[in-house]
């Protein structure tokens, strides 16, 4: 298998992924089912297409440095984005039933 090929294939799969969740985000009705949704996009798109962008026979080593810069700054603030952000949905669910009343 030509590394090429490992890229289109790296590449179409993370997109895939992403396609995918975006779906499932635009069916999500609730603030943690948006997150589940988004999740797979920073866990496993970006790592795909970054990794299939890298691999491809142009790339020098400062467009292979960019990506990777890229990569970990996802893998580093990713996660604790969609943790942050569930945890202000949560409080705004928990105090949404005293402001319903007067």
């Amino acid at each position: 298998m030509s590394l090429g090929l490992i890229a289109d294939l790296l590449t179409w799969a993370g997109t895939a992924v992403a396609v995918a969740a975006s779906v499932r985000l635009a069916a999500a009705r609730d603030a943690a089912g948006r997150l589940h949704a988004a999740a797979p996009v920073t866990v496993l798109a970006a790592p795909l297409v970054l990794t299939g962008l890298a691999l491809r026979t142009w790339s020098s080593w400062h467009d292979v440095a960019k990506l990777a810069l890229i990569a970990v700054l996802l893998a580093a603030t990713g996660p604790p984005t969609v943790v942050t952000a569930a945890q202000a949905a949560e409080r705004a669910a928990a105090s949404e039933p005293e402001r319903a009343q007067p």
